[in-house]
Parts: C-alpha cells; sequence; structure tokens
C-alpha cells in the first residue's frame, strides 16, 4: 500500500519528487509499514522525502494500479496545501538524499511532461477531486470508477 501527499502552494503548484528507483516525477510518499494507518504512513513518508511537517486525514482519491503479473498496489493519496514560506523550505532531507534525486514545485499543466502516464493521471483525478469535492474517491490506474467514470466506459468498450 503507498501512501502519498497531494501538496499544493498558493499559486496551485504541486510539489513532485523524482526518486531515483522508478521512471519519471511523482507524488511525494511511500510504503505503509505492517499495521500503519495510510494516513499516518503518508505524514511519515512525505517528511521523510522532503522534510515537511504536515498531517495529513482524510484521503483525496484511492487509486488501484493493476499489475498484469503481480499484486496490485492501492495509492491512498492524501491532500495538503501549504503556504508560500512553508513551500520554500521544502528540501530533500540528509538521509533520503541516497533515493530522492529532487524535488521541485510544478504547475499542474506541467506534470504529464515530468511523469510518467499513470501518474500523471493520478495526480490529475487527484487535483479534480480537491476542486470538486464530490468527484469519485475510488479510481483504477488514475481513472475514476462508476458509472460516469472514465474507467467505467473504458471497460464497457473493450468488453464489446
Amino acid at each position: 500500500m503507498e501512501c502519498q501527499g497531494l501538496i499544493t502552494d498558493p499559486r496551485g503548484f504541486v510539489l513532485l519528487v523524482n526518486p531515483d528507483d522508478r521512471d519519471g516525477w511523482t507524488l511525494p510518499g511511500g510504503p505503509a509499514r505492517s499495521g500503519e494507518l495510510p494516513h499516518l504512513a503518508a505524514t511519515r513518508t512525505v517528511r521523510a522525502e522532503t522534510g515537511l511537517e504536515l498531517h495529513f486525514s482524510d484521503a483525496l482519491i484511492v487509486d488501484i494500479t493493476p499489475h498484469p503479473y503481480s499484486p496490485q498496489t492501492v495509492n491512498h493519496v492524501f491532500a495538503a496545501q501549504v503556504t508560500t514560506q512553508a513551500a520554500a523550505t521544502a528540501t530533500i532531507p540528509a538521509r533520503a538524499l541516497a533515493r530522492i534525486g529532487e524535488i521541485a514545485w510544478v504547475g499542474p499543466g506541467h506534470v504529464p511532461g515530468r511523469c510518467a502516464d499513470g501518474h500523471a493521471r493520478r495526480i490529475r483525478s487527484a487535483l479534480l477531486r480537491l476542486a470538486a469535492p464530490f468527484a469519485p474517491v475510488y479510481h483504477v490506474d488514475g481513472r475514476a470508477v462508476g458509472p460516469e467514470g472514465e474507467h467505467r466506459r473504458r471497460t464497457t468498450r473493450a468488453g464489446r
């Protein structure tokens, strides 16, 4: 189970990390420990990667990443907005330098160019959910699930 933070600043920019073990940029966060609650895992892993002391509570979206040859990944995405002053303090802590190459504040329109497709869709879905609190919470591969969700429409078309 992955637990990530969608962290935005007053301009609406999103904080992204570029981990050495992944292709492209992603939201800060990481795996929950055994028995650890998702919001606490997000708090711990975001702090470890960015130095930001944030406290998450409600999940913004839950996104399932299907894998054809291994178990699927459940991604819990939590939201936090930081002040301009707090945004300036985001840095890679010394103990994370070996696994995080860079961090950057990125405008929403530039996310797809930096992130792998699945990560970009997850971030877009989380930003939409942040702007529209009644938007779908449950996603598969960054696409909403349900009668009006993209994933539902794609699955229905493919199944015909």
